[in-house]
């Protein structure tokens, strides 16, 4: 491939990511754009998965103790983006780092804000008229992580019944291929790793009104890391 073919896709892979904007007219004008830049170049998807597939590394959250919510959170965000979220010490500092392609772990950095937001929001919206604040944000982050898996298994259905080949669509999925990319580069890095799974508790009726509300959530910001990571 040569540089002008390889500085076009740099272009599309930032208009991709611009696809996890907060307003969806921006999503949707950026990720359009990329269509046709691709179109007009005489480009396909293929060329853009195997363009620069770098994984990287970013620092999500610096926090000694996560709330149950949160970790909820950060896995929601990790499994719509099609990253890997890794818990590590330094010292005193904790941290949360994602690990995937450039395009998905950028994606996944802004989907987290928007909705860390949302649900810190609502919580004080609530907060007089729930039993358990943590157990309704449980709820809200819950009801969020279904919607987007509906969400993304409805964009792959509608691209692939609109192009079989998969040439054409603009929303490309995560594979076992990322997963295995993503694996890869946190043995290579860190060495083997383990994971923890933390029982938790909810009071069921704030827990219901949460899931309630997180039904309610605007999500008009597309997830589009699924269009550059395979």
């Amino acid at each position: 491939m040569d540089k002008a073919a390889g500085d076009v896709l740099d272009k599309v892979k930032k208009l991709m990511a611009l696809g996890a904007s907060p307003s969806e007219a921006e999503a949707a004008s950026a990720i359009e754009k990329a269509r046709l830049l691709l179109a007009r170049h005489g480009l396909t998807l293929t060329d853009l998965e195997a363009h620069d597939p770098e994984i990287v590394e970013g620092v999500l959250l610096e926090k000694k103790r996560l709330r149950s919510w949160e970790s909820m959170l950060i896995q929601v965000v990790a499994r719509a983006t099609f990253t890997q979220a890794l818990h590590v010490r330094r010292g005193d500092c904790a941290q949360i780092l994602l690990i995937g392609r450039e395009v998905n772990t950028a994606a996944a950095e802004n989907l987290f804000e928007y909705l860390y937001l949302i649900v810190l929001k609502l919580g004080r919206e609530h907060s007089s008229q729930v039993a358990h604040l943590e157990s309704f944000k449980c709820g809200v982050v819950e009801r969020i992580g279904e919607r987007l898996i509906e969400s993304i298994a409805g964009e792959e259905a509608d691209a692939k019944a609109q192009s079989p080949d998969g040439e054409k669509a603009l929303a490309l999925r995560m594979d076992k291929t990322a997963e295995k990319e993503n694996k890869n580069f946190i043995e290579n890095k860190y060495g083997k790793t383990g994971s923890k799974r933390i029982g938790r508790r909810v009071e069921a009726e704030s827990y219901l009104r949460g899931r309630t509300e997180g039904g309610k959530v605007s999500l008009n910001r597309q997830i589009r890391s699924d269009q550059a990571g395979r």
